[in-house]
């Protein structure tokens, strides 16, 4: 038999073996044969049965014990430091684990020889806490820079069953090259609350919100809370949007809040609990903020990517734009006092073109906000030019992808602040004499445990004396030119996202119902601005990724303002009305449901047979109280018998034009005639004659 033969035979004898004792080869068994995860190649996975639930490196390799990091102290070390990693270790195989030890390696070498701790039995689904020392010493770490140690669980024949691997940032006494200047950007964001609709008349109104979401967002414990708490103390720039503010301070003076979300009805809501959570929350934001760099968005943050590329220059809506960012600044300087900057964008997901650009440049919003995307310079540059007084802030790509991640995994939040700082160190090691600096740009819906990662890398860093916190300006102070992409390079996964041509519609077909309705109110500002308001929370950019909340927002707004029209009318007339002859008054009762008094209407009465029945008064100028009926008495002159037809109309003082549908009504007359008045008028004097007659006798008759 050939060499051949003997290696086809060989191939069949050993496929038959595992065909006929495969049950019976255990998983030492299969190590022994060679497998992946033997000592010969320790840091390959072994391959044990397993739960679904297993331990994995950030390679993508799986093993079967978990190694679970809770802490790691301290995240920047100094040479006399002690490095302490504590956690839980996870036996996910159906077998006892005995034998084995913790040991810590340093990137790709060894396990470090007399640094090791023996770990006790540990049975199969047992959860086994753990604290492992180990001097920084003994580590051999040499030149500044990002290292990654690895704490392995190691069985008692040397395979590797479990590992964890994580940055550990070296950056020595006397370490050439100045610290890195780093702009920190601190989102004060949400999805829009509060509705246009109020409950109460005058300063007692009260702003309804479509739900109570905010209370929990500012309790102990919620997102915004803890970005607030997680940024006092630190020099980073915080961007708020002015209506998050807005709606803080409305919550904090009281509020209601809808039962049937958008309804636009204010008499369907119930009052909300989070005024105490609100003022508790404005106080730690004014705190934190207090001698900060602070930015203030636009009012509601618009979605100015979707306005550029959907939205006209002709709309209502677009007239709102530039007033949005006047008042944005206003709400923020007078909630935290002082002057906020104004001339910071925030496009969606920072991606810019030349629509969108074009957009900012006309609200003067020179400061805009970048990952890059449809830039020439992509992120090789924290800051850039785009032409005239306007920038870019360009955000880092590593620390923003650290904190878009979700981190609510076990030891997830320790891993990314690991993360985080060996990127703030690379960056300030990659050229430490040219470097111009870096931009973080968390995600605008900035959660509590991203927050707390970003701040304790920042200020590690910083004490650490690698990073040095500044102010977005002085990233680069000459900012070389970008070239910015034309509308055909938007990336379509955003696109997909935007408010549609049709959404911005919708929003922008409020505006002349609100004129109409504004013409006939005592105070039209204080709606006016509601509205206004409330239009540009319908297209703020928190709603992306929630289309629907968008569309039921937007017709919760149009649906307010069609109930207000609505809610002034005519009160129908019930039975039929009779002038009995002469000069009458007919009463025309006028329904007003709003919250407030109206101020620009007039009635106007017509008869549709004047010679029959005369208006003496057709026009009537309407003054009426908030929240009542209104009654009004017409003057009528009735002339001959007869039914006829009265039509009552409001109309419009400032353009005439009708309001409503008309009340139509009958009117009978019931007028005497000439002749009947003359008969009655001789039968009364013939009973007085016939009476004064009979006294006259009955006189007489005494004096005989």
């Amino acid at each position: 038999m050939g060499a051949r033969g003997r290696a086809l035979r060989a191939v069949v004898l050993v496929g038959l073996a595992a065909l006929l004792g495969g049950l019976a080869l255990g998983p030492l068994a299969m190590l022994a044969l060679g497998a992946p995860g033997t000592a010969d190649g320790a840091d390959a996975p072994v391959l044990t049965p397993r739960s679904p639930r297993s331990g994995q490196d950030d390679t993508g390799a799986t093993y079967p014990v978990d190694v679970i990091m809770d802490t790691l102290t301290p995240a920047v070390p100094k040479p006399d430091s002690t490095v302490t990693v504590t956690g839980r270790l996870v036996n996910n195989t159906t077998r006892q684990i005995t034998g084995a030890h913790l040991g810590v390696r340093v990137d790709q070498e060894g396990e470090i020889a007399g640094h090791t701790v023996d770990v006790a039995p540990l049975v199969p689904g047992q959860s086994l806490p753990f604290t492992f020392d180990v001097p920084v010493s003994a580590l051999g770490l040499s030149a500044a820079r990002d290292y990654r140690i690895g704490l392995a669980f190691v069985g008692e024949d040397g395979t590797v069953l479990g590992l964890l691997r994580t940055h550990l940032p070296w950056y020595p006494p006397n370490t050439g090259g100045p610290p890195l200047n780093v702009a920190a950007l601190w989102p004060l964001t949400d999805t829009p609350h509060m509705e246009a609709v109020s409950l109460g008349t005058g300063e007692n109104a009260k702003p309804v919100f479509r739900d109570d979401a905010l209370a929990d967002e500012f309790a102990p414990g919620g997102r915004l809370r803890q970005v607030v708490a997680a940024g006092a103390g630190l020099p980073v720039t915080w961007v708020a949007d002015p209506g998050l503010l807005d709606e803080a301070r409305s919550m904090a003076s009281g509020y209601q809040v809808a039962k049937t979300p958008d309804s636009g009805n204010p008499q369907d809501s119930r009052r909300g609990t989070g005024d105490k959570m609100a003022t508790a929350w404005l106080t730690a934001v004014k705190s934190a903020a207090r001698g900060r760099t602070v930015a203030a968005l636009p009012y509601a943050d618009p979605d100015l990517a979707s306005i550029a590329h959907n939205g006209s220059s002709r709309d209502a809506l677009a007239a709102q734009l530039g007033p949005a960012v006047g008042l944005g600044g206003q709400i923020v300087a007078g909630t935290l006092g002082g002057p906020p900057h104004t001339e910071m964008a925030w496009p969606y997901g920072g991606a810019v073109d030349r629509s969108i650009v074009s957009l900012t440049g006309k609200l003067a919003l020179n400061t805009v906000v970048s990952s890059g995307v449809g830039l020439s310079t992509g992120t090789s540059q924290p800051r850039v030019s785009l032409g005239g007084a306007a920038t870019a802030l360009v955000g880092d790509p590593a620390s923003d992808a650290v904190l878009e991640r979700d981190l609510t995994g076990e030891g997830d939040p320790v891993a990314a602040r690991q993360e985080l700082l060996g990127d703030l160190l690379d960056a300030q090691r990659r050229s430490p004499d040219t470097q111009s600096g870096l931009v973080v740009v968390p995600p605008r819906q900035l959660t509590g445990q991203a927050a707390q990662v970003l701040a304790d890398a920042l200020r590690s860093a910083s004490d650490a004396g690698w990073i040095h916190l500044v102010a977005p300006e002085q990233v680069a102070d000459k900012p070389p030119p970008a070239t910015v992409a034309t509308v055909g390079g938007y990336p379509q996964e955003l696109r997909d996202t935007e408010l549609s041509t049709q959404d911005i519609k919708a929003v922008d077909s409020i505006q002349p119902d609100l004129d109409t309705l504004s013409r006939v109110l005592s105070d039209p500002d204080r709606t006016t601005s509601a509205v206004h308001r409330a239009m540009l929370r319908a297209v703020s950019t928190g709603w992306r990724t929630n289309t629907q909340g968008a569309e039921s927002y937007s017709e919760g707004v149009e649906a307010y303002v069609d109930n207000s029209i609505t809610s002034v009318r005519l009160l129908p007339k019930v039975g039929a009305l009779t002038v009995a002859g002469g000069s009458a008054s007919v009463p025309v009762t006028l329904v007003n449901g709003l919250q407030q008094g109206l101020a620009g209407l007039e009635l106007r009465v017509t008869s549709s047979m004047p010679s029959r029945l005369t208006v003496t008064t057709p026009l009537i100028p309407i003054t009426a109280p908030a929240a009542a009926n209104h009654t009004e008495q017409i003057k009528v002159e009735a002339h001959t018998n007869g039914p006829v037809q009265v039509t009552a109309r409001l109309y419009t003082k400032a353009n005439g034009r009708p309001w409503g549908d008309p009340l139509t009504f009958r009117v009978t007359v019931r007028k005497f005639s000439v002749g009947a008045v003359a008969i009655i008028a001789g039968g009364v004097l013939l009973a007085l004659l016939a009476g004064a007659y009979k006294m006259r006798q009955a006189r007489r008759r005494g004096r005989d």
